[in-house]
């Protein structure tokens, strides 16, 4: 025969049911709200502090294809410019643009390079302009398709210290958002 439970003893059962239920949905809600979240990360804008436009995936560029050594991104962060078929006006404010975000750095100059990637027009023509210029003509390189293809001439990239392309500026930004991101990038890398 069993025995009904007191008055007490019930609200003693509920009680422990809630206290379980409680603690079973601590428990339990960070494993839900990840799922959540990673099931509707298309849908979530987490803001970012960057001024450029990731690419996604990343590209590595080729360095021996280039003509570059090994190393030469190594220990640096590279603004790129993919030109066109001729250097125009467009080609010249971005390179200008480069220089001067570079220069800006003050002490930590050394620490970013530039590169222009020439389709079809000889190099020496365009780098004998900005004498921290590494140039190399890579109409025939694969890694142009890295660079938005035709709309390539549109921005300026930014390579970190391990040769990926990872960011992107369109030309019609200001170009102090460049500067922005590379100050926080050299601040983070310090140290």
């Amino acid at each position: 025969m069993t025995e009904t439970p007191t008055p007490e003893e019930q609200a003693n059962i509920r009680k422990s049911r809630r206290t379980l239920l409680l603690l079973l949905a601590i428990f339990l809600a960070p494993a839900i709200g990840s799922w959540l979240l990673y099931a509707n990360m298309d849908k979530v804008h987490l803001g970012t502090t960057n001024k450029g436009e990731f690419l996604r995936p990343p590209r590595q560029l080729d360095v021996a294809r280039l003509g570059l050594p090994a190393d030469w991104f190594a220990h640096h962060l590279t603004l790129i410019y993919a030109g066109g078929t001729d250097c125009d006006t467009a080609c010249r404010q971005a390179l200008q643009a480069m220089e001067g975000t570079r220069l800006a750095l003050g002490e930590e100059t050394q620490q970013v390079q530039l590169l222009y990637l020439s389709q079809g027009i000889p190099v020496s023509d365009v780098v004998q302009s900005y004498p921290s210029l590494t140039g190399r003509d890579a109409t025939a390189d694969v890694e142009r398709g890295g660079f938005d293809g035709a709309d390539a001439p549109k921005y300026i990239y930014l390579a970190d210290q391990h040769g990926y392309v990872v960011l992107r500026y369109p030309l019609a930004k200001d170009p102090k958002d460049i500067l922005i991101d590379l100050r926080h990038l050299l601040g983070l890398s310090e140290g």
